[in-house]
């Protein structure tokens, strides 16, 4: 999700298989519960005053925190992808999150608080949830069931992080390494499963994966990640899409799931594009893996 490049385009996987890459489906026996989030009550957010053991956070754990302190903004929005979305902080007012009992969606629309400097005046509101306050995992399976929207522009995604260092009472830039679960750019079916090797100097060059899922996204689907010492596995709806050896992946991974708009991939919204663009989480698991 971070700094999209180029090689988005490498590893074409097009259609669909009943056993790609190995085949099979997901074999459950090893995977012990570790994190459930079914949204049968309303989002326990995150915030560092008011709710410091909440369970969601709502923007990325790098630059200032507080939403109302100077630059505070740029942790709500990634300044590298030239994406056009403020991801809107609840206890601010300014939540782009809709809830109702099972369902949690993330509703982007046009910035109703695009005068107020606190946002950068950047065109969009949308919402980012993760697990980095919350939950972590080394070995094993994380999977979330998604419905999203589609349109040029709109970039719902679901990606993992390693868990940032702290040093002096401030988080440590981890490296450039991330596995992005999926992501969608909009093109009706079709989703990209991504990984970043951890290269020199802080070098962040995507590993890409396009596929036609040959289905329709905007209804409730799974989307899975396994990772184990040996490797990193792609799974929709409980089918794997793609293997990898797993080289980099060794240390605590925490959750990420957003809804972005616009940016130098994807490319800005149509002038007819329908709003609220809205991303709808049924429920959020994490899993070890026993023995692991």
């Amino acid at each position: 999700m971070i700094v999209r490049v180029a090689l988005l385009a490498a590893a074409i996987w097009a259609g669909w298989s009943a056993t790609p890459n190995g085949g099979g489906t997901l074999d459950r026996s090893r995977l012990q519960p570790a994190f459930a989030e079914e949204f049968d009550r309303a989002p326990d957010f995150w915030h560092a005053e008011k709710n410091p053991k909440g369970r969601w956070k709502t923007n990325y754990w790098f630059g200032v925190q507080p939403t109302r302190a100077d630059k505070g903004w740029e942790p709500r929005t990634l300044v590298p992808n030239g994406e056009l979305e403020y991801y809107g902080d609840p206890a601010e007012g300014m939540s782009a999150f809709e809830w109702k009992p099972g369902v949690l969606t993330i509703a982007a629309r046009p910035n109703p608080y695009r005068a107020d400097p606190v946002t950068h005046h950047l065109p969009y509101l949308s919402g980012l949830i993760t697990t980095e306050r919350s939950f972590h995992f080394t070995y094993g399976y994380v999977e979330a069931r998604i419905a999203f929207p589609s349109g040029k522009g709109i970039w719902p995604a679901f990606w993992l992080l390693p868990v940032p260092a702290v040093k002096d009472g401030k988080p440590q830039q981890p490296g450039p390494t991330e596995i992005d679960v999926f992501e969608s750019i909009g093109e009706p079916g079709k989703l990209y499963f991504t990984y970043f090797p951890n290269l020199p100097d802080n070098q962040k060059k995507g590993d890409g994966m396009p596929w036609q899922s040959g289905t329709d996204l905007s209804q409730f689907h799974t989307y899975g990640m396994m990772v184990t010492p040996k490797e990193l596995i792609w799974y929709f709806d409980d089918r794997p899409v793609r293997r990898v050896a797993n080289k980099d992946y060794h240390q605590p991974l925490y959750l990420l799931l957003n809804l972005a708009i616009g940016g130098n991939w994807p490319g800005a919204p149509r002038a007819d594009q329908k709003w609220p663009a809205r991303m709808k989480i049924d429920w959020v698991r994490g899993y070890r893996i026993a023995g692991q």
